[in-house]
């Protein structure tokens, strides 16, 4: 049946090129542009608009599996978005990501550790036990943070994991770091325990940084693991960065949590503080630096960061991710972090199967201080998942390729919801993401361009004044769409 005719067909190429300019979630954009035939037949002659910088979603463990808020989606039901996930793994634990649409996941709580792309629906499937050279035997892990040297592949190319790991058995008195090869079938420990009681050797945070692995103690020494294949076995190359006592660290006794993030080439611990009743919590940052002022072993301290300085930081064990306000107009600096209390809780994990999923927000410095629940909708808890963030990369979701398939091909929406050629080569219903909108597609496409000042009138008549703005002036002149912060 042909599509009736309305006003939304009236609308140059031009403008719909600069309706797609204007939106900057990926996903909105291949929304908009599905909302009848003529908008995806008039750009035939028109390249993709560029894509404006991406910021990483929130993974949110709800009851039908995994859904995922967007800020640049906006702070409402809008925001969400359901990418399809298979169903053998809508249940899994999630606990980390990786540039690009990875990520960490455990298909059966405490065993099935795999990478997952979240576009392809890749799976590389990593160890599940690891083996110490002063032990005979192996035995069954459970990760609870990793991460990897380089964007993983089934190709040859050199990868390493590293992790966090915690013993299934409680064999282990605190929780040890592991390594593996990409391929590998068991990890590796190399460090060797520590009396039980010595929480000197305890992890709690792990990055990739200037081409080791480095993992930050609970006492807030940082150790450094370089990787190296010698006739194809694995050695890890140990270094200490020992770190001066520190007054200032003293502030921060009630620590919920401790992160390693890379900025601007520097690398910096985030301590995110246990809110006291009633109060607000506070974030503490700062940047490890070399001292002149040596002490035995201990030549760094940690700096405190007085201000964020432009600063956008997404925090969570294994993948927090650095980006600067100036890239994201309408954002402002602060903290984004998620409810990750359950994530290294091991009795959580293989007995009771409860995660606190609410505490999911923003935090700036201010003045006056400021907490922000910007992640809709609110969720109490989740009987398999902590949240964690979907990292963005450049092949998360290939927005030129779906256009090209919207806009030229005209089929590219399957009857059942899908979008045709997402995944790069697979076939049938089990490729590409889901994109099944909240409301209908027709009436989010329209809240972009309809309403006063915008391209569309509140009766749905075409704007002329708005129009020839659209095409004259520069980005976010006739869009006065709200950014989420």
């Amino acid at each position: 049946m042909a599509e009736e005719s309305s006003p939304f067909d009236e609308v140059p190429a031009y403008v719909l090129y600069e309706i797609a300019r204007h939106i900057p979630c990926k996903v909105d954009r291949v929304r908009a542009l599905v909302v009848n035939c003529s908008w995806r037949t008039s750009l035939q002659a028109l390249p993709p608009p560029p894509l404006p910088p991406q910021l990483p979603w929130l993974l949110r463990p709800s009851a039908g599996g995994p859904t995922f808020s967007c800020l640049l989606s906006g702070a409402d039901e809008l925001s969400v978005h359901r990418v399809r996930v298979p169903a053998d793994l809508r249940g899994a634990r999630y606990f980390g990501s990786y540039d690009g649409g990875w990520l960490f996941l455990a298909s059966g709580q405490t065993f099935g550790h795999m990478l997952f792309n979240i576009r392809t629906e890749q799976r590389l499937f990593l160890p599940d036990t690891v083996t110490q050279p002063w032990r005979s035997d192996d035995f069954p892990m459970i990760m609870l943070a990793a991460t990897v040297s380089s964007p993983p592949s089934a190709k040859d190319d050199l990868c390493f994991g590293a992790a966090i790991v915690s013993d299934v058995g409680q064999k282990l008195a605190q929780r040890c770091n592991v390594f593996w090869e990409l391929g590998d079938c068991r990890a590796v420990s190399f460090v060797p325990p520590q009396d039980p009681f010595n929480l000197f050797f305890e992890m709690e945070d792990v990055i990739y940084y200037q081409g080791a692995f480095n993992f930050l103690s609970i006492w807030r020494n940082v150790l450094e693991c370089r990787l190296t294949l010698h006739q194809g076995v694995l050695q890890v190359h140990q270094k200490w960065r020992l770190f001066l006592p520190q007054e200032e660290l003293s502030l921060c006794r009630n620590a919920a949590a401790r992160y390693l993030v890379e900025s601007r080439g520097q690398l910096l611990m985030v301590i995110r503080e246990r809110p006291a009743y009633n109060q607000s919590r506070e974030f503490f940052i700062f940047d490890m630096t070399k001292t002149e002022e040596a002490v035995d072993e201990a030549e760094y301290i940690w700096r405190r960061m007085p201000e964020l300085d432009g600063r956008m930081l997404f925090v969570g064990h294994g993948c927090s991710r650095s980006y600067e306000v100036g890239d994201f107009p309408g954002f402002q600096e602060g903290i984004y972090f998620f409810d990750d209390q359950d994530s290294y809780s091991v009795s959580s994990i293989a007995e009771d199967n409860e995660y606190t999923c609410f505490d999911n927000g923003k935090w700036s410095a201010g003045p006056p201080l400021m907490e922000t629940y910007c992640f809709w909708p609110d969720q109490v808890n989740s009987n398999y998942s902590s949240p964690v963030w979907l990292l963005p990369g450049e092949y998360l979701f290939d927005v030129s390729r779906c256009f090209h398939l919207l806009l030229f091909h005209g089929h590219g929406l399957r009857p059942d919801g899908h979008v045709r050629g997402l995944a790069g080569g697979g076939q049938g219903p089990r490729t590409g993401a889901r994109l099944t909108p909240v409301i209908p597609v027709t009436v989010k496409a329209k809240a972009v361009v309809a309403g006063p000042g915008k391209l569309f009138t509140q009766n749905g008549n075409l704007n002329a004044a708005k129009i020839h703005q659209a095409s004259a002036s520069g980005p976010g002149s006739c869009f006065n769409r709200k950014q989420s912060e």
